[in-house]
């Protein structure tokens, strides 16, 4: 069987750049998977006159298998529990839940009507969707949206 010149030559040029890779350790590689790099962040706003705002960054964990999320609320009504969660799509054009919804612990809000949730979502965020955070009513009304704000890539 006869190898065609091209693989050859590619080979050898493969290993050349490895070799002068492993001899100038200040060069790296470009990553190749961009979703392990990518940082999000919304500024979340209330819906159906609510006076509710904060924010919601998004950013790879320290493995690069998941996604670590934090939001912030403020102007919220005291004592008021708040499911949450990153959805794929827009606040515009709404999608399904990101990591499952078990990932998310709901937002208590205190006596000062601010709270702080945060999650660890089993996925990385792909760059080719778009996503939006949003903040729920009560478990017992989902549907009914408090705040909600489009994730940017930062």
């Amino acid at each position: 069987m006869r190898v065609p010149f091209a693989a050859v030559t590619l080979t050898l040029v493969a290993v050349a750049i490895s070799t002068l890779l492993e001899a100038s350790p200040g060069i790296r590689p470009p990553r190749t998977n961009s979703a392990r790099r990518t940082e999000y962040v919304a500024s979340l706003s209330g819906r159906e006159g609510r006076k509710v705002s904060g924010s919601a960054t998004a950013r790879p964990s320290a493995d690069g298998k998941a996604t670590d999320v934090t939001v912030t609320l403020e102007g919220d009504t005291p004592g008021a529990t708040r499911p949450w969660h990153i959805h794929s799509g827009s606040c515009k054009q709404s999608g399904g839940v990101v990591g499952g919804g078990r990932a998310y612990s709901p937002i208590v809000i205190d006596a000062k009507g601010q709270g702080k949730g945060t999650a660890t979502v089993p996925v990385l965020l792909a760059d080719s969707a778009t996503y939006y955070v949003n903040i729920h009513d009560a478990a017992t009304a989902m549907g009914t949206i408090v705040a909600c704000g489009d994730l940017a890539r930062k």
